[in-house]
């Protein structure tokens, strides 16, 4: 979708991303969602009045919608509208498409989007204890699991394991990326020196204080101020010592599952193969997290005083087979850039999700093989993730999208040069989505 009046995005500010049940795992999604509403209206000055609505993406929301509670919880007026959209891992790209929406169709004028997720806080659930008449009740259920005794159909589940995979239609997002990485024979070497560039350009960036001015601190907890994405300071080993990538465990050749048992599972989907290639190094960390920005029109921008860090001139959402699921960030890229009558080497940078390194070097090659663009030289030449992506930073789901976002504002402040930035991700059930952010309207 081209934006006949382009969108004004402002004041971008996160939590550090932390590891999964370290740092911010006492948050959940909601509260870590507060932090940053809290902060941009701190930074932007507003009046809580001037806010006419919030929309939280969270790919999987426990709170009866989250941005509801997230505007209680800051004292937002009782008539301020508050949406939480789920898209998985697009939901906080979602969530600033949805705002931009509303302004496009009179609905208001400022918005505050919010892409949060506490992977900490998904809970382990009991499946079907409600259709046993032995478990159909908590002090039955409990006793139950005390005697060891759960009845055929009673099943405790991991969301976390089960929400990476919908079980139905689609595999394990994990899967989804070894599958792609043998039909494109993607090799292991070079998802690792994309991966491996992703915690260097990350840990780099970090040391010269270039994510500083977007990062909100948050005490950790044990109480110390938390700075930094607590993902890239664990890796700096790893940038001085690039071996350990080569020896990182596999995630499908090991002894749980070796390569062959891997290929005869999913024969159906693997046109061909070759070496197993997706491993914990090149693959992003399970995380917690919030991002946030302020979506609105220029004008009203201008009228309470806040700087437009950016412009948002278009986006497209599209999808692929679930099982390639990562290529859709070529096919929503290619659509979008389409309609915006721009070719790939219009564009000065791009920022795409590295939800696998497979999934993010398997959608650069499908862009490569379908218009040309020579996206490793543009990769060397640090115009695709310029500071790094999700494999160093870390990956809270329904934060990602916005992240994105602050990614591309980095990029254009680092370099004069860069005005136009594609940022690009894919989510679990084959949808992907693209959005052009711009310097100047």
């Amino acid at each position: 979708m081209k934006l006949e009046k382009k969108i004004a995005l402002c004041v971008p500010r996160r939590t550090p991303f932390a590891q999964i049940g370290k740092a911010l795992a006492r948050f959940p999604g909601q509260h870590l969602g507060r932090i940053v509403a809290e902060d941009i209206l701190k930074q932007s000055g507003l009046d809580k009045k001037q806010i006419d609505g919030i929309i939280a993406g969270e790919g999987f929301p426990f709170a009866p919608n989250s941005a509801r509670v997230i505007s209680n919880l800051i004292g937002l007026p009782d008539e301020t509208v508050a949406v939480t959209v789920n898209q998985n891992c697009v939901s906080g790209m979602e969530a600033v498409a949805e705002a931009a929406r509303r302004i496009l169709l009179g609905e208001g004028k400022l918005f505050l989007a919010i892409g949060e997720e506490s992977q900490s806080s998904m809970p382990f659930v009991v499946k079907n204890a409600r259709l046993d008449k032995k478990t159909g009740s908590p002090d039955k259920l409990l006793k139950a699991i005390k005697e060891d005794a759960l009845p055929e159909g009673v099943e405790i589940r991991d969301t976390l394991e089960d929400g990476l995979g919908d079980g139905e239609t689609s595999y394990g997002m994990q899967v989804t990326a070894e599958i792609v990485a043998q039909n494109y024979a993607l090799s292991r070497e070079l998802q690792d020196k994309l991966a491996y560039e992703s915690f260097k350009r990350s840990l780099e960036a970090t040391e010269a204080g270039k994510y500083a001015p977007f990062l909100i601190p948050v005490d950790d907890d044990e109480g110390n101020p938390m700075t930094a994405d607590e993902a890239v300071l664990l890796r700096k080993g790893l940038v001085e010592n690039p071996s350990r990538m080569g020896r990182a465990m596999l995630l499908f050749d090991n002894p749980g599952m070796k390569f062959d048992q891997f290929k005869a599972k999913y024969a159906k989907d693997i046109e061909k193969s070759h070496a197993p290639t997706v491993s914990i190094f090149n693959a992003s960390p399970r995380s917690d997290g919030a991002s946030g920005i302020i979506v609105t029109t220029p004008e009203k921008a201008k009228e309470l005083g806040l700087e437009i860090v950016a412009y948002l001139s278009g986006w497209k959402m599209r999808g692929v087979h679930p099982n390639q699921m990562g290529l859709a960030q070529a096919s929503a890229s290619i659509a979008l850039l389409e309609e915006m009558g721009m070719k790939f080497e219009d564009l000065d940078a791009i920022e795409i999700h590295e939800a696998f390194a497979a999934t993010a070097v398997g959608a650069l090659e499908e862009i490569r093989l379908k218009t040309g663009y020579d996206w490793q030289k543009r990769f060397d030449e640090k115009r695709i993730n310029r500071f790094g992506g999700s494999i160093a930073i870390g990956h809270p789901f329904g934060a990602t999208g916005i992240r994105l976002i602050h990614n591309a504002v980095m990029d254009m402040r680092d370099d004069a040069g860069i005005n136009k930035v594609l940022i690009t991700a894919c989510a679990h059930g084959g949808i992907a989505g693209s959005m052009i952010i711009e310097r100047n309207p």
